[in-house]
């Protein structure tokens, strides 16, 4: 058995040797061009590769001959254009290859994916000596980013801010320093990531800071699947975070709105992965070692609560409080060896209007499945813990039948325990941490009214027999929009969304774009046995807001919503809110409240993707 120190500094050494395996790798770039030398190029070569790379604005189309023309050109002279350079490093092809209209598209997928361009656009051009000249056509995002959080569920709150560069020297380099206050999270810090480490397509994250009770740290290094195309992938990652998790109260007549529980955090994650077959049917296979651990420092005396959604303010406990969440406790480490299983069958398929108003979203077609099973390593960890199998099972599956687009994303995971992890009131052998979520999204762009996205969403979340900090509320963006965030707390909930999106081609579409938006949610929370749960009866929000996307074009949003819920209260139960993107769609982001119980690691079901 080896002891923690011991342990923790073999486990940080491996980074050097993930890198050592990886630098060299050669991209699928450099391996299609090794099979062109042997085989003929049907459609011919690739003579000639153009790259146009547009500033944010073009300020003499935008201006014309009116006096707003200076600032249009200052900006873009602060602006750190993307380099031609990075552009030809990141697509698919080089110049002398065979020209493949799949490639070319893979490679717009490539770079859609990077947040600092806003369009990207490559095509070919054949010419009268059947070679081919590609365009590299690109505009960029305004990545110079000072943004200033304010919450305005319960009047005017200010929750952080954000100051980075998103390309600095035009590579895609990531350089910023934030302050987060949200709930319990008081993060302030900086974070820097590369695409380009070494010159390979090693990726790098660093991000560092204090939180509200202590600091963390995090770093990444990752290789990911390049495209389609893309055949291995590694990634290694390190976390270690000193925090707390809210619990909200619910109706607790006023005693306190929320209580603490202190949390600390270690992880560690080691895998690679493999794909074999053709773009289009891919089988995935993975292998990843992962270390959590989890305390809670000074339990149950460290246990706080608060009132009135002060996170300041803060006080003891009492210990029934704290008994209260006892249960959610009992897991505190385990180091595992994880098998990846996936079969990807995907195509994708362009199309405009859904997330964003102009912007392009490459749509998922097609089915994708991933299995992972993790087996702890009882040599590897310290008496008493738990002896478990953990099994992550996910889902996506896609379909676009004529004007509308169809989407389901459902993700199972939970951990078998064998032996070991008695606490006093019996066994707790069988199905523990047992998470799952879905997501079923429909979109129909009817041609009789080309402006209107009509968008409809059914989600589900849950946990079932949690051994770590564990809780889900119905209110919030993600769910009933008329409703504030920390309200009808449980541990399962279910919601449907409808809206109507509108793009109005106005007042300036030249510069950026703007669109409305009517909508409606329904929901229903269930207490399960999360602390302090409920079950809220069925319940429902309207409401509408602005959609703004800035600059023209491009596949960002920024949504000011109004929601009101369906309950009698009328203009006095309004929520406002402002969100940087859009919470329900393809471009959503993980669930938040789920995400923070979602702590055993192992080889990423993500590992079916790429970059």
């Amino acid at each position: 058995m080896l002891g923690d120190t011991q342990r923790r500094t073999r486990l940080r050494a491996w980074p050097a040797v993930l890198a050592l395996l990886l630098v060299g790798v050669p991209g699928p770039a450099a391996g299609q061009a090794a099979e062109q030398t042997a085989d003929s190029c049907p459609l011919g070569r690739i003579s000639f590769i153009f790259v146009d790379s547009h500033d944010v604005f073009d300020a003499d189309e935008l201006a014309g001959g009116r006096a707003f023309r200076w600032a249009y050109r200052i900006a873009n002279a602060i602006h750190m254009t993307t380099r031609e350079s990075f552009l030809l490093s990141e697509v698919l092809f080089s110049l002398g290859d065979c020209y493949d209209p799949e490639l070319l598209a893979d490679s717009e997928r490539v770079l859609r994916r990077y947040g600092h361009l806003a369009r990207v656009e490559i095509y070919g051009l054949r010419q009268a000596d059947d070679s081919w000249h590609v365009i590299v056509d690109t505009q960029d995002q305004w990545t110079t980013q000072l943004n200033v959080r304010f919450n305005f569920e319960e009047g005017i709150e200010f929750r952080g801010l954000d100051l980075s560069e998103e390309n600095v020297l035009g590579r895609g380099l990531l350089l910023g320093a934030f302050m987060v206050q949200r709930d319990e999270q008081r993060d302030v810090g900086g974070r820097f990531s590369t695409p380009r480490v070494l010159g390979t397509r090693l990726d790098a994250l660093v991000t560092a800071g204090k939180t509200r009770v202590g600091g963390f740290y995090e770093h990444e290094l990752s290789f990911p699947f390049v495209g389609e195309v893309g055949r291995v992938a590694g990634r290694h990652r390190f976390t270690n975070r000193e925090g707390q998790f809210t619990y909200w109260a619910g109706d607790s007549e006023g005693e306190f709105s929320h209580v603490l529980l202190p949390v600390d955090e270690r992880f560690f994650e080691l895998s690679v992965a493999r794909r074999l077959g053709d773009p289009g049917r891919l089988t995935v296979f993975g292998l990843g070692l992962s270390s959590i651990e989890l305390d809670y420092p000074g339990f149950p005396e460290g246990v706080e609560v608060g009132t009135g959604g002060d996170f300041d303010g803060t006080m003891p406990a009492p210990p029934a409080v704290a008994a209260l969440v006892e249960e959610q406790t009992r897991f505190t480490s385990a180091t595992r060896l994880t098998l990846l299983v996936g079969q990807r069958h995907l195509g994708f398929q362009e199309r405009t209007g859904l997330d964003a108003l102009r912007g392009i979203q490459d749509v998922p077609v097609g089915l994708d499945v991933a299995v992972a099973v993790g087996r702890s390593l009882g040599t590897l960890v310290r008496e008493g813990d738990a002896d478990d199998f953990l099994t992550r099972v996910r889902l996506l599956a896609g379909a676009t039948p004529g004007p509308s687009v169809l989407n389901l994303d459902v993700r199972l995971e939970g951990r078998r325990i064998l032996s070991g992890q008695e606490p006093a009131g019996g066994s707790v052998r069988g199905w523990r941490d047992v998470t799952g979520e879905f997501h079923g999204l429909v979109y129909v762009q009817p041609s009789a009214w080309p402006s209107h996205t009509f968008f409809a969403r059914a989600s589900g979340a849950g946990g079932w027999s949690m051994d770590v900090p564990f809780q889900l509320t119905l209110g919030g963006p993600a769910g009933l929009r008329g409703y504030h965030t920390d309200e009808f707390p449980g541990g399962r909930r279910l919601s449907f969304s409808v809206e109507d999106r509108v793009y109005l081609g106005w007042p300036a579409r030249d510069l950026f774009d703007l669109g409305l938006t009517l909508f409606a949610d329904l929901g229903r929370m269930w207490p399960g046995d999360a602390p302090f749960g409920r079950d809220s009866g069925w319940r429902g929000s309207v409401g509408g807001g602005l959609r703004v996307g800035f600059p023209a074009g491009t596949r960002g949003v920024v949504r000011l919503d109004f929601g009101f819920p369906v309950d009698g209260s009328g203009l006095g139960g309004m929520v406002f809110r402002v969100s940087a993107f859009d919470r329900l769609g393809l471009q959503r982001l993980s669930d938040r409240q789920l995400l923070r119980s979602l702590r055993h690691g192992g080889a990423s079901d993500g590992y079916t993707g790429g970059r």
